[in-house]
């Protein structure tokens, strides 16, 4: 036998190599991602609101941009909601009522069609404050996260 000696193995290198730090910029990217969709609002009625019906600045009231459309007010409010669904629908008095977390548009008869005014969501509450504060919608502009944390649904 000979007096050589067989080189030991090398231990396994103890540090992160090109796949872990893919794998983990991966997943942050992925985080990243998920967080960033939670927290954006993809319904907002401004563009559909101006694509569809007839802007008349001579009918804008308490920091509302009104618009004009021949269809019924129930029909108008339905297709807003549609294109952009609303956090929340109601009516009162034949007006309808479509909350956004950065608008709130109302939907009202006019000259037999329907007068659609968008607000951004302060000045909207401030304007129907008194019909909103029997359904108890917020002053301030709802969350765009709905989820529930721990104990809803409960």
């Amino acid at each position: 036998m000979s007096n050589e000696q067989q080189p030991s193995p090398q231990p396994a290198s103890r540090g992160l190599n090109w796949k872990h730090w893919t794998a983990i910029i991966v997943v942050l990217a992925l985080c990243c991602g998920g967080v960033f969709l939670m927290n954006t609002n993809f319904s907002n009625p401004s563009e559909t609101i101006r694509d569809h019906y007839t802007r008349a600045a001579n009918l804008d009231e308490g920091g509302g941009k009104a618009y004009t459309s021949s269809a019924s007010p129930a029909t108008v409010a339905d297709q807003i909601d549609d294109d952009a669904e609303a956090r929340q629908e109601r009516s009162s008095g034949g007006v309808y009522y479509l909350q956004y977390s950065k608008h709130i548009v109302s939907v009202s008869p006019y000259n037999g069609g329907s007068k659609i005014l968008l607000h951004d969501y302060r000045s909207g509450y401030n304007h129907y404050s008194s019909v909103f504060i029997l359904w108890g919608w917020s002053s301030s502009p709802p969350s765009p996260f709905r989820g529930g944390g721990p104990g809803s649904g409960k």
